[in-house]
């Protein structure tokens, strides 16, 4: 077997297909594909979160989130939620519950390296991720969660709130992020996050003021850093924005120095 071979035998595995694939099932009942969602074949199980994803059938809602709670299988476990995402605002409810409760990929810690790339960070909570896909119908439903959820749950809605104005512009949620900096002061993830999600709320002032305060204050060297990517990936620059950033490209902390050039950089790109 030669390495390709090998490549497409082990991406079948993990639940690979090919949409012809799914010919075979297009017709079966909702409940049947309900049932191939247990089955023991990967490809099957895609084969079941592809035909749902089209049929959109609102009964399939809980038994698809049971599904992305226990799918281990890479290919079954995007298929599953792009089917849910795929369900609209009747899908959110059930998403909002299984915020940080799928795998233990979320960060639990400030990050000790920048983040480079000029895309929102890709958000690591697989319902979270569902929910950015899914899109403005979340908003409403988890800006609640910032109020009434556990601390490591709002993290979680935190990153989906930024990755769908990121994605999508909606705004929403930007005045309750902004209160939330003074009510999650003293959790560092939770603080860490908010100015992270600032930055998918490209072209809006309200943003601005916010970041210059966190720059003005006494935190970690991530938040800092985090802060000064979010005040270029705003890209409204005026002199005291510049001003700002300059003051940092002589930090003692060399992540801090490259987020402050990046930042310089995109802003003398926006005048």
């Amino acid at each position: 077997m030669d390495a390709n071979e090998k490549r497409k035998k082990d991406r079948e595995k993990r639940g690979k297909i090919s949409l012809k694939d799914t010919l075979p099932n297009v017709d079966y009942s909702t409940e049947s594909l309900i049932e191939m969602l247990k089955a023991d074949n990967s490809q099957e199980r895609t084969i079941s979160a592809v035909i749902l994803r089209d049929r959109m059938d609102k009964t399939a809602i809980n038994p698809l989130c049971i599904a992305l709670e226990n799918e281990k299988s890479l290919y079954s476990r995007i298929a599953i939620s792009e089917a849910l995402s795929n369900m609209g605002e009747p899908a959110v409810p059930s998403l909002i519950k299984l915020l940080g409760k799928i795998g233990n990929n979320q960060e639990t810690e400030l990050p000790t390296k920048y983040f480079k790339k000029k895309s929102f960070p890709l958000v690591r909570d697989m319902a979270a991720r569902t929910l950015v896909n899914l899109g403005k119908p979340a908003t409403p439903y988890l800006i609640t969660v910032l109020d009434y959820g556990n601390e490591f749950k709002a993290q979680q809605a935190i990153d989906a709130l930024g990755g769908i104005a990121a994605k999508t512009d909606d705004k929403r949620a930007l005045p309750v992020l902004i209160k939330a900096i003074d009510t999650h002061h003293d959790e560092k993830i939770t603080f860490w996050k908010i100015v992270r999600s600032l930055s998918g709320f490209k072209n809006d002032n309200g943003v601005i003021k916010p970041l210059i305060l966190v720059l003005r204050g006494d935190h970690d060297p991530p938040i800092i850093w985090e802060a000064l990517r979010s005040l270029g990936q705003i890209k409204i620059t005026t002199p005291e924005i510049v001003s700002i950033a300059e003051s940092f490209t002589h930090d003692e902390h060399s992540e801090i120095n490259i987020a402050a050039e990046n930042t310089l950089n995109i802003l003398k790109r926006c005048e």
